[in-house]
């Protein structure tokens, strides 16, 4: 018979080597939140591969949109940890960053810049923001890299190449409208419904024409004169050539109209491309659809708009290393490859720039273009929600006539203004 020390060594010993199978069992599967859509058919496409090379399973939890910000919210603020990884849009990263939610992936599993890797991704990953407006809570933290960006999404521009050549200007694009202008034709295809979609439409134009929201400072500025004279271009000019309603139009409508060969141009996201511009079933005029980076404003550059998923490691992650490494596998050359492949938007230079993918996926040419030209950002703020809707609720309400340009750029300053102060971004 043991001694009685002897055996509790054992059992000791036993339990320790069944918790220890247990976490590698575990560590088997990683649990991703991710958004419902399209953004996510690369990583789904790839999860088989990697369970055949890691013997790791890639659980894919989809949310819609709205749905999925408040779930990572709720589930961060109990400290759950529910998620390895986190899929999130590039305008959450001030929430998630300044609430110190995120592992910090350069200092923690030691990742480094890829020159094959734009540098505005591994901005956009990082927090505080290395450039433009910083929340005067983030100044004093030090900066890390907290996302690796797994959807390369930048707003583009589209055109029919076969009736023009490309629009170099928004000039250009004005002239264009008018003289391409039919009953059965927009000249322009405005994305206008209210909040999200026509702030997304407009950014491209504001940043382009030298306006902005805010200033280094924090100041409200889309009411001054740079910023009124892209409100009118869009609210006025555009509007007079564009599609009916189009104070009601989304992205999946304006793609669909130019898809059956009902609009001339409009901005477009990569991701509509490949569910929509690309399709057989529903395109008739995909392969006569030209994709170039927004087109220059009055001083002489045009801002495409990042949109960016990122994937990013919970501090609450019970398999953080695990995680990196996923990470790491995916923004490989060789994976970034075969997630092009499968339907998913690369961040890989040689990959967008490859001929054989460039040629099935026409727009890769100008994401390279766009995401080297150095794209905007949202403001980076832990406000952004609030003021998208203030600012897309007023230029909705200009595009429909409800309101003239500069009483509604008025009102949403006002608005913004007191939004900011409450959050305590200016000195009483």
């Amino acid at each position: 018979m043991l001694h009685s020390k002897m055996r509790r060594a054992l059992i000791a010993a036993c339990l320790v080597a069944a918790a220890g199978s247990a976490m590698a069992q575990v560590a088997k599967e990683l649990v991703i939140a991710a958004v419902a859509g399209g953004e996510t058919k690369g990583l789904k496409a790839v999860a088989p591969l990697y369970l055949k090379e890691k013997g790791v399973k890639l659980k894919i939890l989809e949310s819609p949109y709205p749905t999925l910000f408040e779930k990572l919210v709720t589930t961060f603020q109990a400290g759950n940890s529910t998620y390895d990884m986190v899929m999130l849009d590039d305008p959450w990263m001030p929430k998630l960053g300044t609430n110190n939610w995120l592992t910090p992936l350069d200092t923690t599993y030691g990742f480094k810049q890829d020159p094959d890797i734009p540098q505005v991704v591994y901005d956009v990953g990082s927090w505080p923001p290395p450039h433009g407006a910083v929340p005067p809570s983030e100044r004093s933290k030090a900066r890390h890299l907290y996302g690796v960006t797994v959807v390369g999404n930048v707003e583009m521009f589209m055109y029919r190449k076969d009736m023009s050549a490309e629009p170099k200007t928004w000039d250009d694009v004005l002239t264009n409208a008018k003289k391409f202008q039919s009953p059965d034709m927009a000249g322009y295809l405005i994305r206008g419904s209210a909040t999200n979609p026509v702030v997304a439409d407009f950014l491209p134009i504001l940043w382009s024409f030298g306006g902005d929201i805010f200033d280094k400072d924090w100041n409200v500025t889309i009411d001054n004169p740079a910023s009124l004279r892209a409100v009118k271009f869009l609210v006025q000019d555009l509007k007079a050539v564009a599609e009916k309603g189009a104070e009601s139009t989304d992205a999946a409508d304006r793609s669909r109209l130019m898809a059956i060969g009902k609009g001339y141009q409009s901005t477009v996201w990569p991701g509509e491309v490949t569910s929509i511009l690309m399709d057989p079933k529903v395109s008739k005029a995909g392969d006569k659809i030209a994709y170039v980076p927004i087109p220059a404003g009055p001083g002489g550059k045009g801002y495409g708009m990042m949109g960016n998923w990122l994937l990013a490691i919970p501090k609450t992650s019970k398999h953080g290393k695990e995680a990196a490494e996923f990470i790491e596998w995916l923004a490989s050359p060789r994976i970034q490859k075969v997630y092009a492949q499968e339907g998913g938007i690369p961040i890989r230079k040689s990959v967008l720039n490859d001929p054989a993918l460039a040629a099935k996926n026409p727009y890769f040419g100008a994401l390279a273009k766009s995401l080297d030209a150095g794209p905007n950002w949202r403001p980076r703020t832990d406000q952004w929600n609030a003021v998208e809707t203030v600012l897309g609720t007023q230029l909705n309400g200009a595009l429909a006539g409800i309101s003239s340009p500069e009483d509604a750029m008025k009102k949403a300053a006002d608005q913004i203004h007191d939004i900011m102060d409450k959050a305590g971004y200016y000195k009483k």
